[in-house]
């Protein structure tokens, strides 16, 4: 076996370190973008944001239109009582000693952000050192507090506390909820009627109470939807027949040269300095041309969006169509995987709706002509069909699969049908069956 050298041309691709970075940054979303600017131009002083004369607007979360608001969001926005700060202001009027408040506020420190008792009561005893049948006490008057169900210490005692605070008899319902919690939590009405001797009916009037408390008091102090504004990445109108697109000042930011390090720049030195802001000018260079190449990159692929479902921004969302990344990529000669950066985490504002832009991608699902829908509508139709069925006799995943076939020519299976609507936390039909 002879040994020799042998030269071969190979052709590799090496990303850059900056080429990294750019690609990297294309992907942040706006919170993550402006961090990473303030970051950079506390290490770097030659960056400098460029100010906006747009005000910053804020838009509603759960309006279906923009809604601009002034600059400064209202300060209730901001400044909200918490659920733990809600309870000790209610313990003021519980009239504790000393050793009970100690051992409430250290239950009120347990609680998670759904407002269940974290911590075991035998624990806390020792933690404190008292008797151990104190916590207990103390966590019924923490009970007893609002919102009703706090301080509980599973579903099942979140349940039976808003039931037994109802004003209306709720003997039934507490005795199948503290006996029989794991059937009605399955639903097995059926098992349950034999175990209890309670009608169908009277079980689904149960259901129907439960249904309207709350599994996690605690969220009701997180912040309030109303009260949560969103600024969009990009804003798209359509008026008299045109479509529009505005891009977000904060979303897209621009950076100019400290104009105080100008002259500094313009020296030919040697010294340390000068290599310093040689160095500092290559990262100004390099960031000022990665934010330009995501506001174009952004720009081309929300334009081609624009044309590709240019009937949902005139029509609605019953317009939509399928859509994939691959498709937009091909139509702007760039990779898939760009696009996919592009519209990670980023958010659009419709003249319907505020919502992400991976809403517009969908899979094709084939209809009973020779052309395609896309997976947001079926689902749209879907909805519409199990709101308008017969609560006591609701369509099995066959027969939607049927309808949707007779009255929209979509053809997909019952599987399909199935997994569609576990992806809308819709229930089987055993289990949206009513007996009433």
């Amino acid at each position: 076996m002879k040994l020799h050298v042998q030269q071969q041309q190979t052709v590799k691709l090496h990303l850059t370190q900056g080429l990294t970075q750019a690609i990297t940054m294309l992907q942040y979303t706006s919170a993550e973008l402006n961090s990473k600017i303030d970051e950079l131009s506390m290490e770097n002083p030659l960056i400098e944001r460029k100010d906006s004369d747009v005000p910053r607007s804020f838009y509603h979360k759960t309006k279906q239109h923009l809604q601009r608001e002034q600059t400064i969001v209202p300060e209730a926005a901001y400044h909200r009582e918490t659920l733990k700060s809600a309870l000790k202001r209610q313990a003021l009027d519980l009239h504790l000693s000393n050793r009970e408040k100690r051992i409430f506020a250290y239950l009120v420190e347990s609680l998670d952000s759904n407002g269940y008792v974290t911590e075991k009561l035998s624990f806390i005893a020792s933690e404190l050192s008292v008797p151990a049948g104190e916590p207990e006490a103390v966590l019924a008057k923490l009970q007893s507090l609002e919102p009703a169900g706090v301080g509980a210490r599973s579903l099942q005692e979140c349940i039976l506390i808003q039931l037994r605070r109802l004003p209306k008899d709720t003997g039934q319902a507490e005795t199948v909820i503290s006996s029989y919690f794991e059937l009605f939590a399955k639903k097995a009405w059926k098992e349950l009627s034999v175990k209890t001797g309670l009608s169908l009916a009277e079980l689904q009037n149960i259901q129907d109470i439960v249904a309207n408390l709350s599994p996690r008091p605690g969220l009701a102090y997180d912040a309030d939807e109303r009260d949560v504004y969103i600024e969009p990445d990009v804003v798209v109108s359509a008026e008299n027949g045109k479509l529009t697109l505005e891009l977000s000042s904060r979303s897209f930011p621009d950076i100019q040269l400290n104009s105080f390090y100008e002259t500094f720049l313009e020296r030919r030195a040697n010294d340390e300095t000068a290599s310093f802001l040689s160095e500092k000018y290559r990262q100004w260079k390099w960031l000022d041309q990665a934010l330009r190449q995501r506001r174009e990159t952004m720009t081309r692929v929300m334009k081609e969006i624009m044309v590709r479902q240019k009937g949902y921004f005139f029509n609605g969302q019953h317009d939509i169509q399928p859509l994939t990344l691959k498709e937009v990529a091909d139509a702007l000669g760039i990779h898939e995987s760009t696009v996919s950066r592009a519209v990670k985490g980023k958010t659009v504002q419709t003249p319907y709706e505020l919502c992400e832009l991976k809403r517009f991608f969908s899979a094709k699902v084939k209809d009973s002509g020779d052309g395609h829908t896309s997976s947001h509508t079926v689902k749209a139709h879907l909805c519409r069909l199990i709101e308008q069925e017969n609560k006591m006799k609701p369509l099995s995943d066959r027969k939607l699969a049927d309808l949707l076939k007779e009255a929209h020519g979509i053809v997909i299976s019952r599987r399909t049908v199935a997994k569609y609507r576990d992806q809308l936390n819709i229930l089987p039909s055993s289990v949206r069956k009513r007996y009433e």
